[in-house]
């Protein structure tokens, strides 16, 4: 018997909520009709019997906090869904709250039991208030990275990857990664054939990269050096670019300049320069019929070949895929 306990939180995103049943509940199916003994257990848990969730529908959770506290109930897998947060403002809220104080003391204890937890979007806030994810990579809804990057500088944030898993902590992207997130977990609790079981009747498509949703005016920072080397790039974007070009132009050291775009954006310089390039290349694959070639040259590439490489390594696909 595998256990597979779901932490709902007063206001919870219904989707991520449902859609981490759902798909359990589906490879749960999936694994009794195939004949095997291997059963799993889904538990949610809420800190009052009874909650609100997101959208005001009501959740009768099977365990309270205090009830998982006490019934030494050893998860294989704890889900914390998506909280639907939006604001620096809101985040500090929700995790002063004490459902969530008493979410991530819960966390906290399932981490030392190395129990495996995974949470999607502004859920992944929660595993790193509670120290969970100091030292370690993740992921988490990219138009929230700034925020997240400022509070917690010392988890290696990848914004761009769809799921990121580093020991047993594995966190996803924006809302709907939940998806990503439920099927890597019917994968590691109930076989890789099931997950593609799940997959194909659930019409769930492989999307290893956020890079592709990424709104290149909404991802925000506060950082004027950094504001300014994205208006300088976006601004001389035929041309090739260099780290010295751009340090120079901006006054400051190559080593003072490559300090705070790390610490903005997560991103060696050239990778910076890359971002912003494949950026504007992506929007002209989607919104025009411009080859390949015509926009590789566009975003000052000799030719497409490295502009297919750059999109295969960051996207997971080919430039026609995105189209």
């Amino acid at each position: 018997m595998q256990t597979i306990l779901i932490l709902a939180m007063e206001g919870v995103m219904d989707s991520g909520l449902a859609i981490s049943l759902d798909t359990l509940k589906a490879g749960s199916a999936f694994l009794s009709g195939s004949g095997r003994k291997h059963k799993i257990r889904i538990v949610t848990a809420a800190h009052r019997k009874c909650i609100r969730t997101g959208a005001g529908l009501r959740l009768t959770a099977d365990l309270t906090f205090k009830e998982v506290s006490e019934s030494g109930i050893k998860p294989n897998w704890v889900i914390v869904p998506g909280a639907g947060l939006t604001s620096d403002k809101e985040i500090a809220a929700r995790l002063a709250r004490i459902d969530s104080i008493q979410a991530m003391r819960l966390l906290q204890a399932f981490g030392k039991v190395n129990a495996n937890i995974g949470a999607a979007c502004s859920s992944v806030f929660f595993l790193a208030e509670a120290g969970l994810l100091s030292g370690r990579a993740a992921t988490t809804t990219w138009w929230l990275s700034h925020l997240f990057r400022t509070r917690y500088p010392d988890v290696r944030l990848d914004e761009s990857k769809m799921l990121v898993r580093d020991g047993q902590f594995l966190t996803a992207g924006s809302a709907f990664a939940q998806l990503d997130l439920a099927l890597a977990i019917v994968a590691d609790t109930m076989g890789a054939s099931v997950a593609h079981l799940c997959s194909r009747y659930l019409l769930i498509d492989r999307r290893p990269s956020q890079a592709r949703y990424m709104i290149q005016t909404h991802i925000r920072h506060m950082d004027p050096t950094v504001l300014a080397a994205e208006r300088w790039v976006d601004a001389h974007i035929l041309s090739p670019i260099s780290v010295a070009t751009l340090s120079s132009e901006l006054a400051m050291s190559p080593r003072t300049l490559a300090r705070r775009i790390q610490s903005a954006t997560g991103l060696s310089p050239v990778k910076f320069i890359q971002r912003r390039k494949l950026m504007h290349a992506i929007h002209l694959i989607e919104t025009t019929s411009l080859s390949i070639e015509a926009v590789a040259e566009k975003i000052g590439y000799q030719d497409g070949t490295a502009l297919r490489k750059l999109v295969k390594r960051e996207f997971g696909t080919t430039p026609s895929g995105l189209r």
